[in-house]
């Protein structure tokens, strides 16, 4: 069996959370694309509530807008 090749660490405490889980992943991509998903989640955004803003907007006319 080959040795497991190291991933790049996730920024800040969150490594520390997502290497609890390198044991439930094979491959180096997977365990990349965990930190890559887990620093995604708690990455602040602009605006969150995406569907809600969609919500009020027409299919055609509305979805041009900048509140959109």
């Amino acid at each position: 069996m080959t040795a497991r090749r190291p991933c790049p660490p996730a920024p800040g405490p969150l490594e520390d959370y997502a290497a609890r889980f390198d044991d439930l992943f094979f491959s180096l991509a997977q365990r990349r694309g965990f930190r890559e998903y887990l620093t995604g989640l708690l990455a602040p955004r602009e605006r969150n509530k995406t569907i809600t803003c969609l919500a009020g907007a027409e299919p055609v006319a509305g979805a041009g807008k900048p509140g959109v």
